[in-house]
């Protein structure tokens, strides 16, 4: 009878012989497991080893999942997952392991161009743009998100240096890669965004800039919460300087008011210009804000479906800014990567909950079962890793 040998890992030698066996302990949600495996040693090089896919792997894959649902769907810090699978299961391990299990499952969520070839939703083409900060190894880095009109959440991407060129291919992955096709894009006030849609999209895409933070610049432009605030403290016995301080806040209020009404339609731009010329030598910083903005910010009026806000991609970031304060920092950029990938397929696989008005139909679907796409199982997870 032919003996069939085992290849050395180290010298590649087939001059192998079985070395006694090593008991190995397995965690699972249901007990701790024992299980033999068969040692080899290595006659040339005296290597001993053994013969397993995942040589370290002390955790089954259930337990992984279980340790990610907490985190990602209950919310929970690594410390507190440590502590509640010692309660529940009887299982002993730190925030480092939790830590570690947790990312080895974000290792192979599904990425993009994965998601797009196996799912194939139907976008709607109006696409919202925000970025935020984190801290990779202490260090601020900027998250870029788009959404779909529909909440589907196309891609997040993390730029190590915030440069132009970063953000030009943020759009230049969603539309080639993705091929999506642009029919409007909202953003907020962010000029590198606005060079990069008119170098990736072209000067025919629509571009909405948020009206919220333009009212939020314009308050800024006035100080008037500083005014408000100032009104507040002023005591009613100082008769003078409460007159003044009320005087300055109603001017202010009207002015903002005034903004208000033409960005959002009800009055013409023309009621708009005659007021700031009224206030140019006051504020003139107001005009020439307008002058750079108000075209981008009045594109809604030519396009009535595009987004007048940023504010999707800007939920879809608040959503995942909760989400890091737990982790406070990632050790490395990579695990900050695979993390986001693995928060925006959840976020992408989440039915919607607490959907009002017209968009009550959405609830207990997710977004990119809004797009079109049936899912064979509710199961986030299932949909949104590779190895089931």
């Amino acid at each position: 009878m032919k003996v069939r040998r085992v290849r050395c890992p180290k010298c590649k030698s087939l001059r192998t012989v079985k070395n006694g066996k090593r008991e190995v302990l397995d965690y699972s949600l249901q007990r701790k497991s024992r299980k033999e495996i068969q040692r080899y040693k290595c006659k040339e090089c005296g290597n001993s080893f053994t013969i397993r896919k995942n040589p370290r792997q002390r955790y089954t894959r259930d337990f992984m999942l279980e340790l990610t649902r907490m985190h990602v769907e209950e919310r929970m810090s690594y410390r507190v997952i440590a502590k509640r699978i010692k309660e529940r299961y009887a299982i002993r391990i730190s925030k480092n392991t939790a830590c570690r299990l947790v990312n080895q499952v974000a290792l192979y969520s599904k990425g993009d161009i994965r998601i797009k070839e196996e799912y194939h939703p139907h976008w709607q083409g109006y696409l919202t743009v925000d970025d935020k900060y984190y801290s990779v190894c202490g260090e601020k880095k900027m998250i870029l998100t788009a959404t779909d009109s529909s909440g589907e959440l196309l891609h997040i991407e993390m730029l190590e240096q915030i440069e132009q060129h970063r953000a030009d291919e943020f759009f230049g992955f969603i539309k080639d890669r993705l091929d999506y096709q642009f029919k409007g894009i909202s953003t907020d006030m962010d000029e590198m965004l606005e060079k990069s849609i008119e170098k990736r999209g072209g000067k025919d895409v629509p571009h909405q800039k948020c009206l919220k933070y333009a009212m939020d610049a314009i308050d800024r432009i006035f100080e008037l919460k500083q005014k408000r605030r100032k009104l507040q403290c002023t005591v009613l016995s100082q008769e003078k300087e409460y007159r003044m301080a009320l005087l300055r806040y109603r001017e202010a209020e009207k002015i903002y008011n005034s903004s208000k009404q033409v960005l959002y339609g009800k009055e013409p731009v023309a009621y708009l210009y005659k007021e700031l010329k009224r206030i140019e030598k006051k504020y003139p910083g107001l005009k020439s804000f307008f002058n750079r903005h108000l075209d981008k910010l009045l594109t809604y009026k030519t396009v009535p479906e595009i987004n007048k806000t940023n504010n999707i991609a800007e939920n879809m970031n608040r959503q995942l800014m909760r989400r890091l304060k737990t982790i406070e920092s990632f050790k490395s950029p990579d695990c900050a990567k695979n993390y986001l990938n693995l928060y925006k397929n959840y976020l992408r696989f989440k039915p919607y909950t607490d959907c009002r008005g017209n968009n009550k139909i959405k609830n207990g679907k997710s977004p990119i079962e809004v797009c079109g796409v049936k899912l064979k199982t509710k199961d986030w997870l299932k949909n949104a890793v590779s190895f089931y």
